[in-house]
């Protein structure tokens, strides 16, 4: 054994090196390494790189879409958001899959991902057409349904979200869709409960979520009140179309000369008729196996009975319940009050419209009997006009006050026009009948003054909505029964005069249609000569010296011409005398003028040449002669000077 004294002998000998820290930077374990990329023939067929990145692969995000994992799910939907803002995706072959996918996620449980979810159903909207989304639009219906109806309250909060997307992108699809939509907004916000052979309907309270039952309940009838205004227009675009549709258009076939004619499938282009019977259908499954189907009239009365009471109940839940003390209305509750009134108005116009397609009034007749004495008195009360609180917290911030005046604006502004003018329209509709009797003929006086107020500050007020007011005005001055108009002669007087002084003034803008509605509400009164006689002649003699110098602007609408028209067939002397004077003037100015509404420029051209055959004037043959020079002059179009100087011979 070698000794203990050898081996420290045997240390001492070996070469000692000296201590020294390596640089700093060294000192790293350098774990770099070089590999050989490998790559799967499959996946070069479906996968493209450019730029050094790789490209979506379309069919490993739609599994990505279905994975357990909510992270996955997630960023599989924020690629596909990417590639469809980029458009350097192709869907086609896998728009089912993409659609069913996406549609799926607004069910999920992840409040994140539900919501890109909608973002790239959005994107997904935009890139595509409405005949490309038809086919596959039952898809999204079905999860929105399912959405709006699932028994967690966070799904169904987001699931408005959803059909905020489709209302923007697809309105004519949801329009298809309406009769299955509708019929799920009362399941957000009530609950069917059964007496007996009667079923009725009470508002639920949501307890323990951190909105409040107020501001869901005004979300979901806010979505309802846009489902509806969307039928609306479509109900008056289809009507439109019909009329148009109704002109004879002749085509003169020359075979020197290629003919173009225009070939559809109507099954593929047009989409199918929605009857306003079939949308209110009541999601009450009260009727058992043995139970007699009803009738579609009676299907709508039990939708109309059952969403009247919510609505009327929501409104007196946020209404000032001391009504002698408290004169103005929180924003939540001017709010409420116009979302409700908006959905009344709504149910009003797809009556009318289905009633003049009908020929009956019906539905209108049963709808007053039942509901107008309910409506007047929740909604015409000591408080009316309604009014908002605007007053400015001193401790607030700058932020703070302008997130109220949005919320002020948003909510109908602090005199709450939109609403005061909404109730004035409603309560005349719901009254408007042959046989009113002194007790309903008093509620017009406070909505009389009020109309008469708004039309006579019409230039400081900012109205958003110019066709209601115009309807009450129509059923107050016109529509209404003429013992009425009499019972309350001097009010309707002020109101007629106001109503003429602000059209004469141009208080009533253009852009909004709304001058050519006045112009034929007044002709309408015009024609009829006992509403001539109670309001008298005088007050329309500065209406006729205005109108011909109507056809001496650029534009004018064809239903003006057609008024117009129509006073001048009565012999009407004030407006032919005018008419005689402003001749020379409208030569001058008929090759530019443009006809709206018309078929074509020169048949809109022979309205207006239409109005001097009426005239009776006797013109000398000098003058005849001046104005035959006019014409080859001031006109260059052969047709209308033919067609003028026929007329005027």
């Amino acid at each position: 054994m070698v000794s203990h004294k050898k081996k420290l002998r045997s240390e001492k000998a070996k070469v000692k090196l000296k201590a020294t820290k390596l640089p700093k930077g060294l000192n790293v374990t350098k774990t770099e390494f070089k590999v050989r990329k490998i790559t799967i023939r499959e996946q070069l067929k479906e996968t493209q790189f450019a730029d050094g990145q790789r490209q979506l692969n379309i069919k490993e995000t739609i599994s990505r879409l279905k994975h357990h994992s909510s992270n996955a799910r997630a960023d599989a939907l924020r690629k596909l958001r990417e590639a469809l803002i980029a458009r350097s995706v192709n869907l086609t072959g896998y728009m089912h899959n993409v659609v069913q996918s996406i549609s799926a996620i607004s069910l999920d449980v992840d409040k994140d991902t539900r919501r890109d979810s909608f973002k790239v159903l959005k994107c997904l909207l935009t890139t595509l057409t409405t005949e490309e989304v038809l086919p596959f639009f039952h898809i999204i219906s079905s999860y929105l349904r399912c959405a709006m109806t699932h028994i967690q309250p966070a799904i169904q909060e987001d699931s408005l979200l959803m059909l905020d997307v489709l209302i923007e992108h697809v309105p004519q699809l949801v329009v298809t869709q309406s009769a299955k939509i509708i019929r799920n907004f009362l399941e957000m916000i009530s609950r069917a409960r059964k007496e007996g052979d009667h079923t009725s309907r009470t508002l639920t309270v949501r307890l323990g979520q951190k909105q409040t039952t107020i501001k869901w309940r005004t979300k979901v009838l806010e979505r309802l009140q846009q489902m509806l205004s969307t039928l609306v227009e479509s109900e008056r675009d289809k009507k439109n179309e019909r009329n148009v549709n109704s002109f004879t258009k002749v085509v003169t076939f020359n075979p020197n000369v290629p003919q173009y004619y225009e070939i559809r499938r109507p099954y593929l282009n047009s989409a199918p008729e929605i009857d306003l019977l079939t949308l209110f259908r009541p999601s009450l499954n009260s009727n058992g196996a043995g139970a007699v189907e009803k009738t579609e009239e009676e299907k709508l009365r039990e939708y109309v009975n059952h969403l009247l009471p919510l609505l009327i109940e929501s409104w007196i839940e946020v209404r000032p319940q001391n009504q002698s003390t408290s004169i103005t209305l929180t924003s939540e509750a001017a709010l409420t009050l116009k979302v409700v009134l908006e959905i009344l108005q709504n149910i009003w116009q797809l009556i009318k419209l289905h009633e003049q397609e009908k020929n009956h009034n019906l539905l209108s007749d049963w709808f007053r009997e039942e509901y107008a004495e309910i409506f007047a008195s929740s909604f015409l009360t000591e408080v009316f006009p309604y009014q908002q609180g605007c007053e400015r917290d001193p401790e607030s911030s700058k932020k703070s006050y302008k997130k109220h005046l949005q919320t002020l604006n948003s909510s109908g502004g602090q005199l709450c026009l939109q609403q005061n003018i909404c109730i004035a329209y409603l309560i005349c509709q719901f009254y408007k009948s042959h046989k009113t009797t002194q007790l309903e003929a008093n509620k017009f006086v406070s909505l009389l003054y009020y109309l008469e107020e708004v039309v006579s500050n019409l230039k400081t007020h900012s109205l958003q909505d110019y066709h209601v007011l115009i309807q009450a005005l129509r059923i107050c001055l016109l529509e209404n029964d003429i013992h009425v108009i009499q019972l309350h002669g001097n009010l309707a007087n002020n109101l007629l005069n106001s109503t003429l002084e602000a059209f004469l003034e141009n208080h009533f803008p253009a852009k909004y249609n709304s001058e050519s509605e006045v112009l034929t509400l007044v002709c309408d009164i015009i024609r009829s000569w006992q509403l001539r006689q109670t309001y008298g002649d005088d007050i329309f003699k500065r209406f006729m010296l205005y109108l011909p110098q109507l056809l001496l602007r650029p534009n004018i609408q064809l239903s003006t011409l057609i008024a117009m028209s129509s006073l001048v067939k009565q012999k009407n002397a004030i407006l032919l005398h005018e008419l005689e004077n402003k001749i020379e003037l409208v030569i001058q100015n008929i090759q530019k003028i443009h006809v709206y509404g018309a078929v074509n420029a020169f048949e809109g051209k022979k309205h207006i040449m239409n109005l001097f055959y009426w005239t009776e004037k006797q013109y000398t043959p000098e003058y005849k002669n001046q104005l035959l020079q006019n014409i080859d002059e001031y006109i260059s179009d052969k047709r209308i000077i033919n067609y003028y100087k026929y007329i005027l011979s």
